[in-house]
């Protein structure tokens, strides 16, 4: 991927010049950005002063990147300065809450800006891996001509800025490709598929967001990564932030769940005791008037496993499990979940609606479903003798 793919879409100057009248004032963000205009084709909405908080939300959901001009306010003025930074900082940590790249291309001290800045938005040891760049605008036009080899190192060498804008292109390539064709064939599909799912007494809302995401996945490019730029090896990762990335993709949070929608993999929470749903998603459905509280859960309970016996358990990549266990790893606040089969809770959904945590995903999800499946149809043998296994004894030594 290119510069220009990873600078694609809708970006934002905020700059106390860019509504100077040019002639009467050479600041080098007018060159700065009338070159992404004219050889990046980069549209830009611009804006002479930080833009009203309660705009910042929208503002930050429409754009590709940020140009922020660090000095927003006049020369001299210590009250306005106290006053700018701390709006600056306030504007550039919901920024990251939206993980949009801001761009600070300033005529200040570089210096002097990252030690304005708190620990969590810029660290200087590890400023290839902040969403935040800095660089002097001159630097950016040593002859003349815009020069962003710094801002390409930069997001080449910052993982999680590079994956957001390549992901961001291909999924834009296939939202247009699935929309364009699901309109072709009838301007009406989402009312079309509202209906039939409201016929089949599942959450509509729910129902059509699934069928959006899945067709979505089925039309994106799965090859846009690369490996140069991904493949080399991180340096060390401490074992709570292992932890953290593996519950973060094997779990969805309640507060993201609708409240009345039951799944397959709903996990509860009553104490120290885990219920974790495997009933399936066509039975978790309340049909012909039924209330969605009546609705049962077939839940194995599940507790919390200590690290020491977790380590007893690994092997090569994963835990050596009995016929009727399975060990969910790290789901839960950086902890593991060991499931008992033998321990199987039918419920109605009032009873644990309150108590539930979140939603176990695929795979996770898929593999303690097949191991139930194995255990619950599982044929037992008769019992191997002990001698049958036991090393043959060996021969006396003959004098």
């Amino acid at each position: 991927m290119d510069l220009k793919d990873m600078l694609s879409g809708i970006a934002v100057v905020i700059d106390d010049k860019i509504e100077d009248d040019q002639d009467e004032n050479e600041d080098l963000i007018f060159k700065i950005v009338e070159q992404l205009e004219r050889k990046r084709k980069v549209p830009f909405c611009k804006v002479k002063e930080m833009p009203p908080e309660d705009t910042w939300p929208n503002l930050l959901q429409a754009a590709s990147f940020i140009l922020l001009d660090w000095k927003l306010w006049p020369t001299a003025a210590s009250q306005l300065e106290r006053a700018g930074i701390k709006k600056n900082i306030e504007f550039i940590e919901q920024a990251k809450d939206y993980f949009v790249p801001v761009l600070i291309f300033t005529n200040e001290d570089p210096e002097d800006i990252k030690s304005a800045l708190p620990h969590d938005v810029y660290q200087e040891e590890t400023a290839g891996e902040s969403f935040v760049f800095i660089q002097r605008k001159g630097e950016l036009l040593p002859d003349g001509e815009l020069d962003l080899s710094g801002v390409e190192q930069w997001m080449k060498n910052n993982a999680s800025v590079y994956a957001l804008k390549t992901w961001e292109r291909v999924f834009h390539d296939a939202k247009k490709e699935l929309f364009s064709s699901m309109y072709a064939k009838s301007p009406d599909w989402p009312m079309v598929f509202w209906k039939a799912y409201r016929d089949d007494g599942v959450d509509p809302s729910s129902s059509l967001t699934h069928l959006i995401n899945d067709n979505l996945r089925g039309r994106m490019h799965t090859d846009a990564f690369e490996a140069e730029i991904l493949g080399a090896a991180p340096a060390e990762v401490p074992r709570d932030e292992l932890r953290a990335l593996i519950g973060e993709v094997s779990l969805r949070r309640q507060n993201t769940l609708p409240k009345d929608e039951i799944g397959c993999g709903d996990l509860f929470r009553i104490k120290a005791k885990f219920l974790l749903n495997i009933r399936p998603e066509c039975d978790c459905v309340a049909r012909h008037g039924q209330n969605v509280g009546d609705v049962e859960v077939y839940c194995v309970e599940g507790r919390r496993i200590s690290d020491g016996k977790l380590h007893e358990l690994y092997r090569n990549g994963h835990f050596n499990e009995r016929v009727w266990e399975s060990i969910a790893f790290s789901i839960h606040e950086r902890k593991s979940i060991q499931f008992d089969f033998r321990k199987l809770h039918v419920k109605k959904f009032s009873e644990l609606r309150d108590q539930r945590i979140g939603r176990l995903l695929h795979p996770y999800l898929t593999r303690i479903q097949q191991r139930y499946a194995l255990y619950l149809q599982r044929q037992g043998l008769p019992r191997i003798p002990e001698a049958a296994v036991s090393p043959a004894p060996t021969a006396p030594d003959t004098p």
